[in-house]
């Protein structure tokens, strides 16, 4: 065996510290390295899998592919495929604007900070607003919620300073992914909630199933799914009927405390359990403990944010947030200002911005942006729209949305439909099925890199940066490289910024020109990005196991100048909770499917791996063992799973730690469209279970993905 090199795993914002085994110039094994990180020494599954997708494991793209005459895909040398690409966009900028250029940022391209910064670059060169991401998939509603109830600049408190911690529809200890939304700590996230509870931390959880993280649950609701926005309205009802939620903090930081009293008056405990199927007493329990405690923090997970009323649910989560006060206040400590960018942190309101009301809007839907991005849910309509500025090229960077959005039948057409359609992955993912260029990228063991992801979600300040543990295969491409050649192709002026959520990329005064004729220099990137550090960038080059500096403490400062107000109750959401008080049960189909994060996989990643194929040779259709009992269905049965708006075929799994009445399955499984043979699918997609024309919500026109209403009986395999 031969040498150990340290890098960081970059499937997730984890970003965990690890060490790989080289044999020859070969990576053989990875293992985690605890010699810096603040999460000690830990690894899941997917790092682990990690070095068995580099070498192979799942049919990895070596050489870029353009689509030729006759719908095959032939090999293609970069720089042509980029020559061609350029030409093509020029010439549809040229005649058409530049909106007619989207861009859809993927799971696989978050980790992929010089890519991913070298694309916010591209686009805001270009001038397109159509810029696309998973996130406003699985996370749409949150952003919605800030855009209408605004957010507090201190951020919510940490799990190990709170006295109650409540989290709903979330399973932190599969998807290793905690704070700005869910409440966890980010890698190795069962130390986290063992910390907490050890520091007498209450832990709630709110969940159809009872999850891996149930096991640290002082109070485990099992809800009919599709219920959030009744039960978070049921607790805060609570709050005001008991005089428990904060008052001082409601008084200085709130707007809107009487339309939200008026809003939550028809959702007893009593109404909320009989809807959501749950005991009373676990309602007023669990208000009783957020009333009574001095910190709390809640958050969400996918699940209210997929589900039915997904932007109700977590604006109401956010509102019994307010109303325990469950933010840092002047004075409290701050784990972990930031190491690569450190900020002082403020106890200030920012109002709602409710973005979405202004333009740039989208031509297909009356609405606009979130956090500058546009819902992704409504790609499909941009591109189909009757309209001059509709969407005629889409460049994805490590992502599949046309399996994401759900929908194939409306979503392929509108993929088709495309002039220019362009892949920038190492798979060949239904998307990339459909594109006119697959270019195949760079991985992470091959790429330099900083932990900018990671940075203010480590536990403790915390830095790493990483070069190339082995070069990258001759016929791929770096990310990063592929937009700075694209633009200087098309002689777009091109600026690379530290950009972050919530910044304006024109307003950010820092940057690299890098529209010369040569290429930049990866590592010189990273210093760039490294220039206010709190450890400067030839220290982290010293240590590549990272760096954990010894920083003097912060604390929350008071407000600089007048802040916002948190707006607790906007009419609009008002109306929805109307809606949701007066509608009637959904009879017709008995099961309710939810979604499922599994520990082998993230999103499409990793689903063919060695392990993930071991244990989901199909996409399962998990059902509580009673319900299975009362339809005469026996464990490995051939099932049809049917909606309003599709079918869907699998085999049943018994699992009691789901509450009856609901079937849950994993997204992004099995190909675009299922055949009659899961097992040959080797899953099989729910998106088809979905629809991006019927049951959408306001603002983000997200489909329902979850607690979708469902029919599920056997059919005879032929």
């Amino acid at each position: 065996m031969g040498e150990s090199i340290k890098t960081f795993c970059r499937n997730c914002s984890a970003l965990c510290a690890m060490e790989i085994e080289m044999d020859e110039g070969r990576m053989v094994r990875a293992r985690p390295d605890g010699t810096a990180s603040p999460y000690g020494a830990y690894l899941c599954p997917k790092g682990l899998a990690a070095v068995d997708f580099h070498n192979g494991a799942e049919n990895r793209l070596l050489q870029s592919l353009a689509r030729q005459p006759d719908g095959t895909f032939a090999p293609v040398d970069n720089d042509a495929a980029v020559d061609a690409i350029a030409a093509k966009l020029k010439a549809l900028v040229a005649e058409h604007g530049p909106r007619s250029v989207a861009v859809y940022h993927g799971t696989g391209a978050y980790r992929c900070v010089l890519g991913g910064l070298m694309e916010r670059a591209f686009v805001a060169a270009l001038g397109t607003p159509n810029f696309f991401s998973t996130m406003t998939i699985d996370q749409s509603a949150k952003w919605v919620t800030m855009a209408r109830l605004g957010t507090m600049a201190s951020g919510k408190n940490a799990m190990r300073d709170c006295d109650v911690a409540l989290l709903a529809g979330g399973n932190p200890l599969v998807t290793h992914q905690g704070a700005p939304y869910a409440v966890a700590e980010s890698g190795a996230p069962a130390r986290g909630f063992e910390a907490a509870r050890a520091n007498g931390c209450k832990v709630i959880l709110v969940d159809p199933r009872r999850t891996e993280t149930a096991r640290f649950a002082d109070l485990l609701i099992q809800p009919l799914p599709g219920h959030d926005a009744a039960i978070f309205a049921a607790i805060a009802h609570i709050l005001l009927r008991d005089g428990t939620y904060d008052r001082a903090f409601v008084e200085k930081w709130c707007n809107g405390l009487e339309e939200l009293r008026a809003a939550v008056a028809p959702f007893t405990p009593e109404m909320a359990a009989a809807r959501a199927d749950v005991p009373v007493e676990q309602i007023e329990l669990a208000a009783k403990w957020l009333g009574e405690a001095h910190r709390v923090t809640t958050g969400s997970g996918t699940g209210p944010s997929f589900s039915t009323h997904s932007n109700a649910n977590d604006h109401m989560i956010e509102v019994v947030n307010a109303l325990c006060g469950g933010y840092r206040r002047e004075g409290d400590r701050v784990r972990n200002p930031g190491t690569l960018r450190t900020k002082p942190v403020y106890e200030m309101a920012v109002s709602p911005s409710r973005s979405f009301e202004r333009d740039p809007k989208c031509v297909s839907e009356d609405t606009g942006t979130l956090l500058g991005e546009m819902p992704s849910a409504l790609l499909p309509a941009e591109i189909m729209a009757d309209h001059p500025d509709r969407i005629r090229a889409l460049i994805v960077f490590g992502g599949d949305p046309l399996m994401a959005v759900g929908d194939p039948a409306v979503a392929k057409p509108a993929f088709e439909h495309l002039d220019l359609l362009v892949s920038l992955d190492c798979r060949m993912n239904e998307t990339a099925k459909l594109a006119d260029y697959v270019i195949a990228s760079s991985q992470p063991f091959e790429r330099h890199e900083i932990s900018i992801p990671g940075d203010a979600l480590y536990p403790a300040p915390f830095a790493q940066y990483t070069r190339p543990v082995v070069e990258k295969p001759a016929g791929c491409l770096h990310d990063w490289e592929f937009f700075w050649a694209l633009a200087h192709r098309m002689g777009v002026p091109l600026t690379f910024k530290f950009w972050a959520y919530g910044l304006n990329f024109a307003d950010i005064p820092e940057g690299l020109d890098l529209s010369g004729p040569e290429k930049p220099d990866p590592e010189e990137l990273c210093r760039f990005l490294a220039a206010g550090s709190a450890v400067p960038f030839d220290e982290l080059l010293a240590h590549p196991e990272g760096v954990r500096p010894d920083m003097p403490e912060q604390f929350v400062q008071p407000a600089p100048a007048a802040g916002g107000k948190l707006e607790l109750m906007p009419p609009d959401v008002a109306d929805e909770m109307a809606i949701i008080r007066d509608e009637q049960e959904e009879a017709a189909r008995p099961y309710r499917l939810i979604s499922r994060r599994i520990l082998h996989a993230i999103n499409g990643a990793y689903r063919h791996s060695r392990e993930a194929k071991r244990r989901y040779p199909v996409n399962f259709a998990y059902m509580n063992p009673d319900d299975m009992a009362r339809d005469g269905l026996c464990e490995g049965d051939a099932v049809e799973i049917a909606s309003d708006d599709g079918m869907v075929r699998t085999q049943v799994k018994a699992e009691d730690r789901l509450r009856p009445g609901v079937v849950s399955m994993t997204h992004m499984f099995g190909p675009l469209v299922s055949t009659d043979d899961p097992e040959a699918d080797e899953g099989a997609n729910v998106g088809q279970l979905c629809s991006l024309t019927r049951v959408l919500e306001p603002v983000n026109f997200m489909p329902r993905f979850s607690a979708i209403p469902v029919t599920v009986q056997a059919y005879e395999k032929h």
